[in-house]
């Protein structure tokens, strides 16, 4: 594994359980500029295999894999797809804190890229994926301004029923020292 001492000794503000992950921490690196957007460390201590429900961002973002393996799935409309509401998760103000709003429902399809140490990636505000990390995993996150104040959330229509899969536990998003 490569060194990482100055990164590491620029990281601070821990979130642990980032995203409803269990095991991925977000360190912030250096100090967040709402008109200019920040920088984030994720770190991943276990496999991530827990899906979580696809969604989009309130702002651009690019990543660079520094360790470990992430599997970015993205997500497109299309007709032979499967059937999501789109619900706009309504940011209020910190991470995990939002409002609902229930929205149409259309199909959406996947397809799944694998990214590994030394790629590099990035997604529009407007683009919706799921992602999945490995034990290990370390990618710094380049975060833009915010375009909006909502992301958009697929939620699983079956037999015309909304399977509401977006939650924020209460474990999710704790603040740790550091």
């Amino acid at each position: 594994m490569k060194d990482f001492l100055l990164l590491n000794g620029m990281k601070h503000s821990p979130i642990s359980n980032y995203a409803g992950i269990p095991g991925l921490t977000s360190w912030l690196i250096g100090e967040p500029h709402p008109e200019r957007g920040l920088v984030r460390l994720f770190e991943c201590s276990r496999q991530h295999y827990e899906a979580i429900t696809p969604h989009s961002h309130r702002f651009d973002f690019h990543c660079e894999v520094l360790s470990g393996v992430v599997m970015n799935v993205v997500w497109t409309p299309d007709a032979s797809g499967d059937l999501y509401q789109e619900t706009k998760a309504v940011y209020a103000g910190q991470p995990g804190k939002y409002r609902r709003e229930s929205g149409g429902i259309r199909a959406w399809k996947q397809a799944q890229k694998e990214y590994r140490t030394g790629d590099s990636y990035a997604m529009t505000s407007a683009a919706v994926h799921s992602i999945y990390f490995s034990r290990g995993a370390r990618v710094l996150f380049f975060e833009g301004p915010a375009k909006s104040d909502y992301s958009i959330i697929l939620e699983p229509v079956v037999d015309g029923d909304v399977i509401p899969t977006f939650a924020t536990p209460s474990w999710a998003f704790k603040k740790v020292p550091g």
